[in-house]
Order: structure tokens, then C-alpha cells, then sequence
């Protein structure tokens, strides 16, 4: 039963993320600044979570990247970005020596061979812009979207770049922080609410 909580948990947060994504796009294509969004989500999340504020830090810089960089491309791009987070922090981990990988062993040629399709998957949906679907436009909060796609496909090759680039860092930003919790845990001893969740 333990093991299929997780997989249950894991669909969940992407869910969770899937609607962020789509929620963000529509806020961003409305007008909203995402300086200012990032913050309203900021201060939602603490009002829930100020019972466990003394366990949780938060990464503001990768989200407000994050934000800038949404507002340049899609939800489906920041999605498959998101899923790059543990290549890059497997990556950054190796960078900062907290991981090693031996090439000559298959669980090392494993590791290599998943992040190279995992990049190459992500590299492929964010430089090939597909077909817009248009399933969920009638709705009132993503009726503008198209709408601000026809005024802004003059210059959307340079933004859309811009805004892949800007993904790339947010997550690696977000990759950083998690390899930095191995200091901060061994440091300061502290009992994480995600280290009490999967035992």
C-alpha cells in the first residue's frame, strides 16, 4: 500500500503542477505583472503553510525567474522543464562533487543515458513549436491568450528564446537549492517535513 501512495502522491503534485502552469499562462497573458503574482503566491503559500514555517525555506529567485520566463513561452514548455529537475540537479550535484559517476558501470551509463534523453526530450518541445490546440480556449480566463498570441507572433521567436533560456535557469536555480539542503541538513540537524512524508 506504501508504494502505491507514492506513485499516487507523485501524480498528484503533477497535477498540481499542470494546474499552476495553465492558472500562471492565464494570468501572465491577462496582464499581471509577475513580479507581483509570484508574490501573491508567496504570501497564499505562507498563510497555509505558517504552521510549518520554522521546517520549510522557500526559493524565491528560481520562482520569480520562473515567472518571467512563463510569461515568454508556454505551460506546456514549463512543464517539461519542471521535469528536468532532476537531471539538472543530478548534474549540478556532479558539478559540486556531491555525486560521482563512474562510466565504466551500467548503473553509471544508466545515469548518463537518462539525462541525455530527458534533455533531448525537453530541447525538443521547446524549440519545436507544434500546432495551438485549442480545447480549453472558450473558457473567460484563457480567451485572451489567443487573442495576445495573434498580436505577439511578430517577435515571438526572440522572446520564446529568451524565455527557454530564462526556464533553463530557474530550474538550475531550483536544482541548486535542493543539492544545497545535503549542508543545511548536515549542519543544522534539522527534521525536513519531506524527509518525515516518505518514511
Amino acid at each position: 500500500m506504501k508504494k502505491d501512495m507514492a506513485y499516487f502522491v507523485v501524480i498528484f503534485i503533477q497535477l498540481v503542477y499542470t494546474g499552476m502552469f495553465l492558472l500562471s499562462k492565464a494570468a501572465f497573458d491577462v496582464g499581471m505583472s509577475t513580479c507581483i503574482f509570484v508574490f501573491y503566491r508567496q504570501a497564499a503559500g505562507a498563510l497555509i503553510l505558517v504552521p510549518f514555517a520554522y521546517i520549510m525555506e522557500g526559493i524565491t529567485t528560481s520562482l520569480n525567474i520562473h515567472g518571467i520566463a512563463l510569461k515568454y513561452t508556454s505551460a506546456s514548455l514549463a512543464a517539461a522543464a519542471s521535469n528536468c529537475l532532476p537531471a539538472i540537479t543530478f548534474f549540478m550535484a556532479c558539478l559540486m562533487r556531491f555525486e560521482s559517476v563512474k562510466l565504466h558501470t551500467s548503473s553509471g551509463i544508466a545515469k548518463i543515458t537518462g539525462i541525455v534523453i530527458c534533455l533531448g526530450g525537453a530541447a525538443t518541445m521547446a524549440f519545436f513549436k507544434g500546432p495551438e490546440l485549442r480545447l480549453l480556449l472558450h473558457h473567460h480566463l484563457l480567451s485572451s491568450h489567443a487573442q495576445l498570441n495573434v498580436a505577439e507572433s511578430s517577435s515571438s521567436s526572440s522572446t520564446w528564446v529568451k524565455g527557454v533560456f530564462l526556464m533553463l535557469l530557474s530550474i538550475s536555480c531550483w536544482g541548486v537549492w535542493i543539492v544545497l539542503q545535503v549542508h543545511l541538513t548536515i549542519s543544522f540537524l534539522l527534521v525536513y517535513l519531506a524527509k518525515n512524508v516518505f518514511l
